[in-house]
């Protein structure tokens, strides 16, 4: 039986990390080390002197350096210049002790935005507003030409979606408030109605961890993890900020963005907050991981000020 996706299929230890960046970069100050995240392709570490070293997960995610510096170079140009990116300047190559490349980016300094205290949220959905507008309106022949491809339902995805949907209609009994959320999967038809209009390019994993905001100002500084950035239905980043900011902070964010919106874009994001949240639900339960965070967004993407 083949392993979770989620799963590893190498061993790296945190001292492993450290000799693999000490061997590799003796200038780096790799004496202490921050494991910063493990997602599903990379293992994170932050170095003393600030450097984010990332580790591929499967042999896969190898490749994703390569493509993830074209869209780097797409999506640069179009951002603000406060709002920085994690542009891979390091390159560790493999060992008889680790088997993949490796990659080294500048950290950057800031808070995940679901942290953002309330004072400064105006700003950040400001700053969001403005750099999703500037994102979605890469021309799809630019993108096409730095390698980014269409979303498609193909059996890999299918797949996570069902494996989701059917976890997720387990968990009754998990929280009194979700019961709803967890009838409606029940509900939920496979595969998913495919997007028909316009396609733009579209981060596609806005999660709180890959928005980075000044504290003290609300400024957005960073936008992180590309890897899964593709010509999509717009629709769709949004649907992230419902879920783990609510309705009311997405609605603030529209009106700080300047693309053209159709008259079921709404409807649309809501569909996928409340389907996406209900799938991470299912994951984090399925991994061990806290669902604390991942009950709250469902509660946001199911909230009826989205009805």
């Amino acid at each position: 039986m083949s392993s979770p996706p989620w799963e590893a299929d190498r061993h790296l230890t945190q001292d492993g990390a450290r000799a693999l960046i000490r061997d590799s970069f003796s200038d780096i100050d790799s004496r202490t080390l921050e494991h910063l995240g493990s997602g599903w392709q990379f293992d994170a570490y932050l170095t003393a002197d600030g450097w984010v070293f990332r580790f591929p997960r499967r042999a896969w995610c190898e490749d994703l350096f390569a493509s993830e510096r074209l869209v780097h170079q797409l999506v640069a140009p179009v951002l603000e210049p406060e709002i920085a990116i994690p542009k891979v300047e390091l390159m560790g190559e493999p060992t008889q002790g680790f088997p993949y490349k490796f990659a080294g980016h500048r950290f950057i300094r800031g808070v995940p935005a679901n942290t953002v205290d309330p004072s400064v949220e105006p700003t950040f959905a400001r700053g969001i507003g403005e750099a999703l507008s500037a994102i979605h309106s890469i021309p799809k022949e630019e993108a096409l030409a730095a390698g980014v491809r269409e979303l498609e339902m193909d059996d890999g995805r299918i797949e996570w979606l069902k494996r989701g949907l059917q976890h997720a209609s387990g968990l009754r009994g998990l929280e009194p408030a979700i019961e709803p959320a967890l009838k409606w999967v029940q509900q939920v038809a496979l595969p998913p109605t495919q997007y028909e209009g316009p396609l733009r390019f579209i981060h596609h994993d806005l999660s709180p961890e890959h928005l980075i905001v000044d504290p003290k100002t609300g400024q957005l500084v960073g936008i992180l993890d590309w890897t899964d950035a593709i010509l999509g239905d717009a629709a769709r980043d949004f649907a992230a900020l419902v879920t783990f900011h609510g309705w009311r902070f997405a609605e603030e964010v529209l009106c700080n963005y300047h693309a053209p919106i159709d008259s079921e874009f709404r409807e649309r994001m809501g569909d996928m907050a409340r389907l996406l949240s209900a799938i991470w639900l299912s994951e984090a339960h399925l991994q061990g991981s806290p669902v604390a965070k991942h009950i709250e967004w469902v509660l946001n993407a199911f909230s009826s000020e989205g009805r």
